[in-house]
């Protein structure tokens, strides 16, 4: 029986595409989350305010998200 071996040009090649498919599928649920946030946002009536003062509210409650 032979064994195919493969030699570091095809592994890399291998470990590439799957670094390619895996960017692919995180780059789509990102886009999903970023969807979901945004209705949920738009469901909240967060769509009458200005943007900015968004950001600077969202801003303040990450960091105190984050410090829990």
């Amino acid at each position: 029986m032979t064994k195919n071996k493969k030699n570091i040009s095809d592994k890399e090649k291998e470990y590439l595409k799957i670094i390619k498919d895996t960017k692919k599928k995180l780059k789509k649920l990102q886009n999903k989350r970023k969807t979901e946030l945004g209705e949920l946002a738009y469901k909240c009536g967060l769509s009458d305010f200005d943007s900015k003062d968004l950001e600077n509210h969202f801003t303040k409650l990450a960091k105190e998200l984050g410090s829990k």
